[in-house]
């Protein structure tokens, strides 16, 4: 009997380890099987140049060992973001998170969750932890972020301080400038003698070389886009200055002051044509432009190669420019938006994924990458290693950013003005920083404006028809496909099509916006 007994509590012992061991085996198997997303995100440019997926890069990886999540990928092809995701949301077979400027969804992002594209942020603050800690001790963020109806329709990029606003501007050949005894153009007059002596003097076949000319709108107190002046919203194609701008522009291109070819011009182009003495003059960023051209032009052995930031032109010397490059701290671009879609399976995994980035670790990783490799802490500063600022494989510095980092761009996480002292690290930088700043512009931005949902569609299909009319006039007028004579006739045509109507609506928006 007692045999027995022994025998028995050996066979419980037996069966009670192999419990354990069972359970700790099933543990270990549910700690290695992380839920997996899937991300659409263009992946831009400079990102481009060293990965074909974002999930290649060390900021990936860490961000999956970091939050416990997997991301697959989705990367449409470089200018066809737009065409991808109007196909995707067609076929309602969405991924997990979609990287995407949802201002631009027709109708706004408040007609996208009505629509059950996206889901409402709002409804999960309790998981969203961080994000809504920065929210709410920052409201006027908050306000940026949110509809009027108090939806949260993302996980937005957010500037995280004021300075980061400004980033672009005019650039212009110093050396040229220097060798041809011209001072810096301030004015509109000014700068056409700069270009005419570039074409006739310096032989450049595109003496001013960019995508568009509005930089030299704000030049003639006017805008293409909608602003807010005395608390009234306001279209620039509607001032009496606008038509002025056109004349100029059209007479600048007849003369071969401006890129024949800047309706069509890609960014491959231009970068040859700033470098190889195309064009004396552009517009581009602090990085993306001064940064990289200057870098590139040193690396060809182009001593004499020197760029600078011109100031925003104005039509009398000594006045101060009203408009300007100007971003709000919620800023709109390609990739500002990360919404979480209603196909979404596991949005406690996604919000964990993105929420990350507005933590303290989360911030440090988007703006400086890995410590010991991107950037190294000095005196309780994160500054960045020579893999960032000389790159041993002869990386620009927004090239070797785009591995670790996210702060030259955009994405889920609040951007460091600290990144920005480092990147803008020549004097030629930070001069240009400087005087892009100096405008009325923040004064005029609009915030994000939400129609009501009645207004919708009706808004939605009246914006789109006039923008789409609106760039094709402008870019006839200024080749020289159209007369100016019919500059009246596109103005009556913008009243018949519902520009008053668009300005009401935005104008209730506004005050909807005001009284938040």
């Amino acid at each position: 009997m007692k045999d027995k007994k022994i025998l028995l509590c050996i066979l419980m012992v037996i069966i009670n380890v192999l419990v354990l061991l069972s359970c700790s085996k099933q543990t270990e198997m549910t700690d290695t099987q992380q839920p997996t997303l899937t991300c659409f995100m263009p992946l831009v440019s400079n990102a481009a140049m060293v990965m074909t997926n974002f999930g290649e890069s060390p900021l990936a990886q860490k961000l999956m060992e970091e939050t416990g999540v997997k991301v697959e990928y989705q990367h449409p092809p470089q200018g066809q973001e737009q065409e991808k995701l109007n196909i995707l949301i067609a076929s309602s077979e969405l991924p997990d998170i979609i990287e995407y400027n949802w201002l631009n969804y027709p109708g706004g992002p408040q007609k996208a969750i009505k629509e059950g594209v996206i889901i409402d942020l709002s409804k999960y603050r309790d998981k969203a932890v961080n994000l809504f800690s920065y929210l709410d001790a920052h409201p006027e963020i908050m306000k940026l972020a949110t509809t009027d109806s108090g939806a949260l329709f993302s996980f937005p990029f957010i500037r995280g301080d004021e300075s980061l606003n400004v980033s672009s501007g005019l650039i212009i050949r110093q050396d040229w400038l220097d060798e041809l005894g011209l001072p810096m153009p301030e004015t509109i007059d000014e700068w056409e003698r700069v270009l005419i002596a570039f074409r006739d003097k310096k032989g450049a076949p595109a003496p001013y070389s960019a995508q568009s000319t509005w930089f030299f709108a704000y030049g003639f107190g006017t805008t293409y886009d909608y602003y807010v002046e005395d608390g009234k919203v306001k279209y620039g194609v509607l001032d009496k200055s606008f038509k002025d701008y056109l004349v100029t522009m059209n007479r600048w291109y007849r003369e071969k002051l401006i890129d024949p070819n800047y309706l069509t011009l890609d960014n491959v182009t231009l970068d040859a044509n700033v470098l190889n003495g195309i064009c004396g003059a552009t517009q581009g960023s602090i990085g993306s432009g001064i940064g990289k051209w200057m870098a590139s032009a040193a690396a060809a052995g182009n001593k004499e190669f020197s760029l600078e930031g011109a100031p925003v032109p104005v039509l009398k010397k000594g006045d101060r420019p009203k408009f300007g490059h100007y971003q709000l701290s919620v800023t709109s671009s390609l990739t500002a938006f990360s919404a979480i879609t209603t196909s979404c399976k596991n949005i406690d995994a996604a919000i964990r994924y993105l929420d990350y980035g507005y933590s303290e670790e989360g911030q440090m990783l988007y703006n400086f990458g890995i410590e010991g490799k991107s950037y190294e802490m000095i005196d309780g500063y994160p500054t960045y290693t020579q893999e960032i600022t000389n790159n041993p494989e002869g990386l620009p510095m927004t090239v070797a950013l785009a591995k670790y980092t996210r702060s030259w761009s955009t994405g889920p996480f609040i951007q460091d003005k600290r990144y920005m002292e480092q990147y803008a690290s020549l004097p030629q930088q930070k001069r240009a920083w400087k005087i892009w700043s100096e405008t009325d512009a923040a004064k005029h931005a609009l915030p994000h404006l939400y129609v009501t949902d009645e207004e919708l569609n009706e808004y939605a299909k009246l914006n789109t028809a006039i923008n789409t009319f609106v760039n094709e006039k402008i870019s006839k007028f200024i080749i020289g496909a159209e007369s100016l004579d019919n500059f009246d006739e596109m103005i009556r045509q913008l009243h018949e099509r519902g520009i008053d109507r668009v300005l009401q609506m935005r104008q209730s928006a506004y005050e909807r916006y005001l009284s938040r």
